[in-house]
């Protein structure tokens, strides 16, 4: 009895082994396969940088819509502080028109900040992403994959509503925030980009899925042959599991001990 189980465990190691050699042996023919394919390398010169890509700036109300908005709020705030110095504080003139004049240069530099950021403001909708482009001293360009585009909304305060225009945010996947938040878009164009940029996006999707199942199904043709496939059956029956012999040969023992 002892040398049968020693057989069937013999046996058992041996197809396991059969099995593993077959793995690294599909392993080995996808990665040749892969070897194989052509990669041919790019010149410099030949690259496309975000300088070559013209970008569609943002519509010219809305550069009139930041600059009424920070007009509003600085007007508001100064009104404000100019009533605590002047009745609260209740400073000497000589003190409180210098801290005006302060406060005025510092609101009138934070207009012509944030004009001058609205200016900057611009985007483009290439083939296989989005990009926008902002910046005053430090430009910063931003590219949004359509594989990654997840969901997009159109927002509309008060005043971009008063100057008919959306604020158009795009969502990538795994992120709560919004990586694209494009202002400044009129209520038609801001419509139309947010279907097209939806189509792009489910186009990309399946064209990824087909990748994905080709690859899977390559693998696990190679990887899985019919001997392979018999083997692993022959493995992992309940008949030929070392537990299994040894559990025969004790019921019989015990039959005929009785």
């Amino acid at each position: 009895m002892d040398n049968s189980t020693n057989k069937g465990s013999d046996n058992i190691s041996g197809d396991a082994l059969s099995n593993l050699q077959a793995s690294e042996l599909a392993s080995d023919k996808v990665s040749a396969q892969e070897n194989k394919l052509p990669r041919h390398g790019q010149a410099e010169p030949d690259w496309l940088g975000f300088d070559q890509i013209p970008l569609t700036p943002v519509a010219q109300r809305h550069y009139t819509q930041v600059l009424w908005e920070t007009i509003i709020g600085t007007l508001v705030l100064f009104s404000v502080l100019s009533v605590f110095i002047i009745f609260v504080a209740q400073l000497p003139i000589l003190i409180a028109l210098p801290m005006l004049s302060v406060l005025g240069l510092i609101f009138s530099a934070i207009n012509w900040l944030r004009y001058a950021h609205a200016k900057s403001i611009a985007f483009a909708v290439c083939d296989h992403e989005l990009l926008m482009q902002k910046g005053i001293i430090w430009f910063k360009r931003i590219s949004l994959p359509y594989t990654r585009l997840q969901h997009i909304s159109l927002s509309q305060g008060p005043l971009e509503r008063k100057f008919g225009l959306h604020t158009l945010k795009c969502f990538s996947a795994g992120s709560g925030s919004a990586e694209i938040e494009l202002p400044g878009l009129e209520s038609r164009t801001a419509e139309k980009l947010r279907q097209h940029l939806l189509a792009k996006a489910g186009i990309a999707s399946q064209g990824s899925k087909p990748n994905i199942n080709s690859d899977t199904s390559l693998n696990s043709s190679t990887a899985f042959s019919p001997e392979t496939s018999s083997e692993t059956s022959r493995v992992t029956s309940p008949n030929t599991h070392p537990e299994g012999q040894l559990s025969k040969p004790a019921s019989l023992t015990t039959k005929s001990e009785r």
